[in-house]
């Protein structure tokens, strides 16, 4: 019987987004100082004798343009999908156990169930820079998984502590079963 689910946690996605459009702000900032130092430095004129080999003639401050707008609409495109890519991330919080989805656009790609059971231990590291603050479960007895790591959750202490009680009530509630079918099968045995 499938229990209801305790919590669902979700990145912050716009942190998360803030912080990728930084890094490929800055990215996009040193190709286009990169494409526009090469036009000053040697020009374009490699690039314009080798589209004129194809039967394309164009000037090279089109060229130098045409470079400009295609990396500003790919970088668009990329923030595009990472921006819904952020968005399709869950982590799924049962009495037992941990689920964890991720998407790619409208396709499942990874899910991975986590039983308590499985998790050694749980912590956070400090925000450093260009980098969020991460929860790290620190797993064991999962084929390929050592441990799973939650970027750009907000309060990240609040939630270490959380997922710290679920799995004590997890814990305790099994080592009462545990003892309470030992002690039956004992009477069952002294009968």
């Amino acid at each position: 019987m499938e229990t209801a689910p305790v919590a669902e946690i979700k990145p912050n996605i716009k942190e998360a987004f803030v912080l990728e459009t930084v890094k490929v702000s800055i990215v996009l900032v040193l190709i286009i100082g990169s494409l526009l130092y090469l036009n000053n430095l040697v020009g374009l004129d490699i690039f314009i004798d080798t589209l004129r080999d194809f039967g394309v003639e164009i000037s090279s401050s089109l060229l130098l343009t045409w470079f400009i707008i295609i990396v500003v609409v790919g970088t668009a495109l990329l923030l595009i999908v990472t921006y819904s890519n952020l968005g399709k991330i869950t982590y799924t919080l049962y009495p037992d156990k941990l689920v964890f989805n991720k998407s790619f656009l409208i396709m499942q790609v990874n899910e991975k169930v986590i039983p308590f059971s499985n998790i050694v231990k749980v912590s956070y590291g400090e925000k450093k820079t260009f980098e969020p603050p991460k929860i790290t479960l620190d797993l064991t007895g999962i084929k390929g998984l050592a441990k799973l790591e939650m970027s750009f959750i907000d309060n990240p202490e609040q939630v270490v502590v959380y997922i710290q009680q679920l799995i004590e009530k997890y814990k305790a509630d099994y080592y009462a079963k545990y003892s309470q079918n030992y002690r039956m099968q004992n009477i069952m045995e002294e009968l």
